[in-house]
């Protein structure tokens, strides 16, 4: 007898919990730096992110319904190579992108500057596609950009990336959020910021 009421208890307590998860608001995104290089110091850039998807809804229909909480707001931890983590603060889909990649770009030694007036170059990232999508049980996530160094409003060098992934829906939401930070880390590093510069000149 006590030992079902034990299971009876444990079961509630499994149940406490996935409903506290399933009603968070927002979706917590890993993003996994590479290792740390110095090959880019004494670079100033500023950062901009332009959205100019077709469709500007993070979540398809069907995933909107999984996910009816989500309103539009992710929480960031940034992962060293080191296996250290911080909690860097919430954000919109905006906020969030710029905050990763002028994570990156210091991560390479680049100094992030407010004002392209102070900057020796301005690097724009135009996010061309970021939906995430429920089909038959897996979540599919699709992430396109095209990354552009400029100066003084000319072109100096340009870089295209795309990809997607997808992961069976298992437990939810905490799938969603695996695939997100994963395919937000590939996009992200793949970007090749040494090339640029070495275009660029």
């Amino acid at each position: 007898m006590v030992h079902n009421k034990q299971l009876i208890l444990i079961a509630l307590a499994v149940a406490v919990l996935a409903s506290a998860c399933a009603s968070k608001p927002f979706l917590k995104v890993q993003y996994q730096l590479p290792s740390s290089s110095t090959a880019l110091t004494g670079e100033r850039l500023s950062l901009t992110i332009s959205d100019r998807r077709n469709d500007d809804a993070f979540l398809s229909a069907n995933a909107k319904k999984s996910l009816k909480n989500f309103n539009g707001t992710y929480s960031l931890v940034v992962l060293r190579d080191d296996g250290s983590g911080n909690l860097i603060g919430a954000y919109d889909l905006d906020s969030l992108l710029k905050e990763i990649f002028k994570q990156r770009l210091e991560n390479e030694s680049v100094q992030v500057i407010a004002s392209a007036d102070n900057a020796d170059a301005s690097l724009e990232i135009q996010i061309k596609e970021f939906k995430l999508d429920l089909v038959d049980r897996k979540w599919v996530l699709r992430m396109s950009y095209q990354a552009s160094l400029s100066k003084n409003s000319g072109m100096l060098a340009k870089e295209s990336v795309n990809g997607s992934a997808e992961r069976l829906k298992v437990m939810g939401k905490s799938d969603a959020e695996k695939i997100l930070g994963e395919l937000v880390t590939d996009m992200v590093n793949k970007l090749n910021v040494s090339k640029l510069f070495q275009q660029a000149r």
